[in-house]
């Protein structure tokens, strides 16, 4: 089986699936900061393309309460069931999850909606253009559509770490092998101009400089996530794939290294 029958390219399992939500927990709060420079009010409706496990449903829930309706678009049919069933379980807004590819969609129930936001979403498109053309009519007239993704091209580790050259090695090589983008979020205005909404009317960038012991784990997740497709590729094996995590975890423990972060950029535009 190819492993990103769907597009996706990274491993979806159990290890995965909490990968995603150790990813969004570490980038909540720059989340938080685009959703309230946005100006989310009371009572209004939010569509999250992509939704994965559920934690910008969350953050939005938080913003438009229980007058307000927050729907996600998931893929993955089992992530979205357990991110619908933990949402509704914890309550404080209207909750909806759409299963399937946004792409194939012609409109989500419950559309248009005062924000469709998508985050770490278009990199992984292999047309993002089409993706934002699609999210822009789902949105009223008036509202936000808005996208946060990754830049990786400042991502890196001081002083220069044997470990993170492997991870360098197959994270790049497997997404230029499956033609994805490593410069998504610096790219965003462009892309905006291109699906027809214009330049952003804002936008926020987010980076951590943190000690690598707090980062191994994540690089080795990224690093096992992406296993299936660099073989695929014929760029990775088992004994390398040891040797990685092994070096890896022995630099977090040796406590001199620090890991620069991809930059999480976001774009927002209020469509007339």
């Amino acid at each position: 089986m190819p492993a990103d029958p769907d597009g996706y390219i990274h491993a979806r399992n159990a290890d995965g699936y909490q990968r995603l939500r150790d990813q969004a927990a570490m980038w909540r709060e720059a989340t938080e900061t685009v959703l309230d420079r946005i100006e989310l009010a009371p009572g209004i409706s939010c569509l999250d393309v992509g939704a994965g496990p559920g934690a910008v449903m969350r953050l939005m829930a938080d913003r438009v309460g229980a007058e307000g309706r927050v729907t996600g678009i998931e893929i993955d049919s089992e992530l979205g069931a357990q991110a619908l069933a933990d949402l509704r379980a914890q309550g404080g807004s209207t909750f909806e999850m759409v299963a399937g590819d946004m792409l194939k969609l012609k409109e989500p129930p419950g559309a248009p909606f005062d924000l469709v936001y998508c985050r770490l979403f278009l990199m992984h498109m292999l047309d993002p253009v089409a993706a934002l053309e699609k999210m822009a009519a789902w949105v009223k007239p008036g509202g936000v559509i808005a996208a946060q993704e990754f830049d990786f091209g400042s991502i890196g580790i001081e002083p220069p770490c044997p470990a993170m050259a492997e991870f360098n090695r197959l994270f790049e090589g497997v997404f230029r092998g499956h033609g994805r983008n490593l410069r998504a979020g610096r790219q965003l205005p462009a892309q905006f101009e291109a699906a027809g909404l214009g330049l952003p009317d804002g936008t926020e960038a987010c980076a951590k400089f943190i000690p690598l012991k707090d980062m191994a784990q994540m690089l080795i997740g990224v690093y096992q996530s992406l296993f299936a497709s660099a073989v695929e590729l014929g760029i990775a094996d088992p004994v390398r794939a040891e040797a990685f995590k092994a070096d890896m975890t022995e630099a977090g423990e040796d406590g001199r290294y620090y890991c620069l972060t991809p930059i999480l950029i976001a774009a927002w535009k209020r469509l007339a």
